[in-house]
């Protein structure tokens, strides 16, 4: 019986986090099924070209709002490709929804990201290897980082009413990120990073006409700044290059740019467009193959600390074909028990 829809997302994104998105399109969710949607007339054709084509826009607004899919990888490697480019035009914060947020302070721990690691525990979704690369550019790139989450207090009451606690949520990301623009120079650009709507600069109203509006929304309210907003959620070309698309009716106004990207593919069990993006796929070394139970294997920077991001992170079963995708260098390879990790 197929998974519904709630389920078969939340093992995709276990999967996705386990280097496997060739599992999590197995289950067959909507975000590695095409979702055709008008082309841009004259849209930039490539990421590179579509990363400039956003730097180029970005110039004129001192907020840029991504978002990313939580499950396909390939979203953060625009947000990655981003950041020198926006860096070079004045951008010198990157606030992302998946950073550890405190009661205290909205700037993660900076144990989590001392000498340019970004540690395990910085974050959730940034524990994904394609996320720990985009926030070891940033670090690279002198960024610095914050958090916007709504603070989780684990003694609080779980909200019975969905759409309230929702507009909890977004409200309490608005403001956080009111404070981490009041914490910085008046000639200073932020770059945030969130996940699907919170991007969105319009509200969503439901039959019964309850509204949901959006922390891009809020936030452009409050401050009467407008953000340069892009969604790369809303539309899955069936091939080829990364392309801009026109906005779909019922999201008009929502995002500024809607990027079109392909629907992954895989090779080796890994997904193609890493390897697209310069990455070698590398075989697993015959000592940490599985032999009679499924492993987790990491590879590490040569000269890191294990407790880092891994730069890969993928599941492998005994017998499966399955490699490495890795960016050329040096590296140290470990592997871990499923029930270890």
């Amino acid at each position: 019986m197929p998974d519904d829809a709630s389920t078969a997302g939340l093992r995709a994104q276990g999967w996705s986090m386990l280097g496997r998105e060739d599992r999590g399109a197995a289950l067959g969710g909507a975000e590695y099924r095409e979702k055709a949607c008008e082309p841009l007339p004259e849209s930039p054709a490539g990421l590179d070209a579509i990363a400039d084509h956003i730097a180029k826009r970005a110039a004129d607004h001192r907020i840029v709002i991504i978002n990313e899919s939580h499950i396909v990888t390939r979203t953060r490697e625009l947000a990655r490709m981003l950041l020198p480019r926006l860096r070079a035009i004045g951008f010198t914060v990157l606030s992302a929804e998946a950073f550890s947020s405190s009661k205290d302070s909205l700037a993660p721990k900076a144990e989590y990201f001392e000498n340019g690691w970004p540690h395990y525990q910085l974050g959730y979704y940034s524990r994904e290897p394609a996320f720990g690369r985009l926030v070891r550019d940033a670090l690279t790139l002198d960024y610095r980082l914050a958090t916007h989450e709504q603070w989780h207090d684990p003694n609080a009451s779980p909200e019975a009413d969905v759409n309230l606690s929702i507009a909890n949520r977004e409200e309490a990301q608005a403001r956080n990120l009111m404070t981490v623009l009041d914490g910085m120079g008046s000639d200073e650009r932020l770059l945030v990073h969130v996940g699907y709507s919170h991007a969105r600069e319009t509200a969503i109203t439901r039959d019964d006409g309850t509204k949901t509006e959006w922390m891009a929304a809020r936030l452009k309210n409050y401050t009467g700044l407008d953000p340069l907003t892009i969604t790369q959620t809303q539309c899955r070309k069936a091939s080829g290059a990364a392309r801009l698309a026109q906005t779909r009716s019922r999201i008009e106004g929502a995002f500024d740019i809607v990027v079109d990207h392909p629907v992954d593919t895989f090779e080796q069990g890994r997904a193609a467009w890493r390897t697209q993006r310069g990455d070698l796929l590398v075989p697993i070394p015959a000592t940490l193959r599985p032999v009679s139970a499924p492993l987790v294997i990491e590879a590490f920077s040569e000269g890191g600390p294990q407790d880092a991001v891994p730069m890969d992170r993928v599941f492998a079963e005994p017998g499966e074909d399955i490699a490495l995708s890795l960016p050329p260098g040096r590296y140290y390879v470990r592997a871990v028990r499923l029930d270890e990790y």
